[in-house]
């Protein structure tokens, strides 16, 4: 087997494997490898949040850190209660900040949402509601005359054309009401799970789909994860005090 394909054949073996496969769980020195610099804590403790929304628009790139399975066991098998707790705020610390940037998110676009409708007509149909309007106090006056001169048949002839010209502006009034942008506007709703704009007219496999995206399910899990990493550091720092110096670094 010639090198390249040697290299080759390493890295996808590192890919499949990790990258520590062939070494000892401990470094020369005699520490865990899995506390080395170079190793993403976050996903010993559980998952790092990079992988999570890969190519969706919540995106957070590569992570520059090694996730290695390997690694992952051996730090569970240590059941290393102080890193694990080390750990764990890290990982909690990034998801809480996560979730509280799509709250934001969610409340802006809520806001938004319940606001009221916004003016969807043209410049030339204000303009003409306006004429409409001012036609209509010209005629009303107009058939309180012609009624004061006994001229019953002309007044009835007038009312019919102020009846047809509100006609007009409810034809106007209803064009801009059902404007295309504004239905659509109106019929969005919002996950409270991941904030992504949904139409309620969306049929169920559309409904569906988004529920099993990447970026609901990666929303989702970090919701589930952060009471349970709550609850481990708490019930933890209980057990031994003195957790809670090494979280403030103390």
């Amino acid at each position: 087997m010639g090198n390249a394909a040697k290299e080759a054949m390493r890295q996808m073996m590192d890919n499949l494997m990790g990258s520590f496969r062939d070494d000892a769980p401990v470094s020369e020195d005699g520490v865990p490898r899995w506390q080395g610099d170079e190793i993403c804590k976050k996903f010993l403790v559980k998952f790092c949040p990079n992988d999570l929304f890969h190519n969706t628009k919540s995106d957070r790139g590569t992570c520059l850190k090694k996730h290695d399975e390997k690694l992952k066991s051996a730090f569970e098998a240590a059941n290393d209660e102080k890193f694990k707790v080390i750990y764990s705020a890290e990982l909690l610390k990034d998801i809480e900040a996560i979730i509280n940037d799509v709250e934001r998110s969610i409340t802006r676009t809520k806001q938004r949402l319940s606001a009221e409708k916004p003016d969807m007509m043209d410049p030339a149909s204000k303009r003409r509601m306006e004429e409409i309007m001012q036609e209509v106090k010209t005629l009303q006056s107009e058939i309180q005359r012609l009624g004061e001169e006994g001229e019953v048949e002309k007044a009835e002839e007038v009312n019919k054309k102020i009846l047809s010209m509100l006609d007009e502006r409810e034809k106007i009034q209803q064009a801009a009401e059902n404007d295309p942008l504004w239905q659509k506007e109106k019929n969005q709703t919002i996950c409270e799970v991941c904030g992504c704009i949904a139409q309620s007219t969306d049929n169920d496999q559309r409904k569906q789909n988004h529920l099993e995206g990447r970026q609901h399910k990666g929303y989702f899990m970090i919701r589930e994860a952060i009471p349970e990493l709550q609850k481990f550091i708490k019930e933890a720092i209980e057990k031994d005090p003195t957790l809670e110096k090494e979280l403030e670094g103390g």
